[in-house]
């Protein structure tokens, strides 16, 4: 009789343990799938929220930059150019730099009348640059008032005055050579014939 008192103490003390066993650790609930998964979402979420704001902005334009841009556009037409002129005792060429605005045949003349070299009245019918024999040349024809110009000097005066627009255009224009005709037809004068090419004079 004791003996199975004894049991039955024991077998109730295993299971009032077993009891506060299972009150202290509460069983795990299982997790879905879908929680599983949410942790990778919220990162691919998070990821394209930094592409978004690591997304390039279209650039703006830099109006400065711009600005120097049209500046250095304005400049680039600007040339200097070597004006060759007969100096005060018609013994040989003077010569200065001036810049213009943009090389054209009517620029350069005009410089050419500024320095003394041609009179107001001379005027360019047409100038062509061509290659004649490999060498580039310049094709320029004046009005009369070109030959009336140069026609009305001593020999030594007309020298320069035709040497001096045969080398300011040269220089100008990186020629080797030169033919000056007057309405299409050649250039004459009372001391010479200009009917063929000329190199820069000395």
């Amino acid at each position: 009789m004791k003996k199975r008192i004894l049991i039955m103490i024991l077998a109730g003390l295993f299971c009032l343990t077993a009891c506060e066993q299972s009150q202290d650790n509460p069983p795990t609930e299982p997790v879905s799938q879908d929680e599983q998964e949410k942790p990778e979402d919220d990162n691919m979420n998070e990821d394209e929220e930094d592409d978004q704001d690591g997304e390039p902005q279209e650039e703006k334009p830099d109006k400065d930059r711009e600005e120097n841009q049209g500046t250095d556009q304005n400049t680039e037409g600007t040339t200097k150019i070597t004006i060759y002129s007969c100096n005060e005792d018609a013994t040989a060429f003077a010569t200065s730099e001036v810049e213009l605005d943009s090389l054209t045949p009517q620029a350069v003349l005009d410089a050419l009348f500024v320095q003394g070299a041609v009179s107001a009245d001379v005027k360019i019918n047409s100038l062509e640059k061509s290659t004649v024999d490999g060498e580039d040349t310049i094709l320029i024809d004046f009005n009369s008032a070109f030959a009336s110009y140069v026609s009305s000097m001593g020999s030594a005066g007309e020298y320069y005055a035709v040497g001096s627009v045969c080398n300011t255009f040269l220089d100008a224009y990186f020629c080797d050579q030169i033919k000056i005709t007057v309405d299409g037809a050649t250039l004459e004068t009372g001391h010479m014939e200009y009917s063929g090419y000329f190199g820069k004079f000395s």
